[in-house]
């Protein structure tokens, strides 16, 4: 199996919680953790290690020297786990969601970009995120981390083919809702949206391919109130659009 070590509390409780791999061991530097219990002002760190120590899960105390060699830098707060690879959904359990909310990162190429976008799409309340597979396949710790633990919480599907995915989604009754500054695009304030939905971006450089364009039932933007000539950031036109389209569908 192979491994990868993840830092700070809220990737390792993240990781924990979801139930979508598993955890090998809990790391914890012995120093910081004698220092956070002694204290008498620092009650949520304790809490916080409390919760690691009654996890059920092997938790093992390093000195500060033996710690720092396995971290990446000084901000893991003390804490560290050893996980194995991430569990994503089936296409069986994809198609299973049913009058709901999903989500397309069709392109995304900039890993920040992507674990930001996740984090909105988590919290704005889709079922479900399609990405592309193989999509910044090695960058586990990192994906955990930019998304404040949403990568780890968000039901995610890695399809081999984006478009083909979509197709089989609108065979199956879903609204396909694209992304894109194009001729047809309407105003999303103005628009009205329906479940289950199916809302595609893409990247900043690409855009969306455009065989999912082709069976879009709607194609939407974004009205800036001044004249720009540039495009918000792919994140933040992710939570932007698709917190706006969750007030449409209702949630």
């Amino acid at each position: 199996m192979k491994k990868i070590l993840i830092e700070g509390f809220v990737s390792v409780k993240s990781a924990a919680v979801s139930g979508k791999r598993e955890i090998c061991r809990i790391i914890i530097e012995r120093s910081r953790y004698d220092s956070v219990m002694a204290s008498k002002l620092r009650t949520g760190e304790q809490r916080r290690y409390s919760a690691l120590l009654n996890s059920g899960i092997k938790c093992e105390f390093l000195e500060e020297s033996e710690f720092s060699k396995l971290v990446s830098g000084e901000t893991s707060g003390g804490v560290a786990a050893e996980v194995g690879e991430r569990r994503f959904m089936s296409e069986e359990e994809l198609l299973s969601v049913s009058d709901g909310y999903i989500a397309v990162l069709d392109g995304i190429e900039d890993p920040f970009n992507y674990a930001y976008s996740i984090r909105s799409l988590y919290a704005a309340g889709v079922d479900a995120i399609i990405v592309p597979n193989r999509c910044f396949e090695n960058e586990d710790a990192m994906l955990i981390r930019s998304s404040a633990g949403a990568y780890e919480q968000a039901e995610i599907f890695r399809s081999d083919d984006t478009a083909r995915t979509c197709a089989m989604l609108k065979e199956r009754g879903w609204y396909i809702a694209s992304t894109a500054k194009i001729d047809r695009a309407r105003d999303l304030s103005r628009i009205k949206l329906k479940k289950p939905l199916c809302l595609v971006f893409g990247g900043e450089k690409r855009g969306i391919k455009q065989e999912i364009l082709n069976i879009s039932d709607t194609v939407i933007k974004l009205k800036y109130p001044r004249e720009c000539y540039y495009s918000l950031p792919a994140c933040c036109a992710v939570s932007v659009i698709s917190f706006e389209c969750a007030k449409k569908i209702g949630l």
